[in-house]
């Protein structure tokens, strides 16, 4: 995933647009990235308009670029 793309979480449908990707230096040379998405309103219309920074690994397997 990269700045730019549009995602859809699987499990709830709700969309976001990716606007940054960090990387982390964690213990023993492990590196971690994040991908920070600005999400749209869940499936009850509540939230929205809110960065939310995601674990690569994790974001990949519950969204999917459109």
């Amino acid at each position: 995933m990269n700045i730019g793309d549009h995602i859809q979480f699987i499990s709830t449908g709700c969309r976001g647009l990716v606007v940054n990707v960090t990387r982390h230096e964690g213990s023993q040379g492990r590196a971690t990235e994040f991908v920070h998405v600005l999400c749209g309103p869940d499936a009850d219309g509540a939230g929205g308009g809110e960065v939310t920074a995601f674990p690569r690994l994790a974001l990949e397997l519950s969204a999917e670029i459109l």
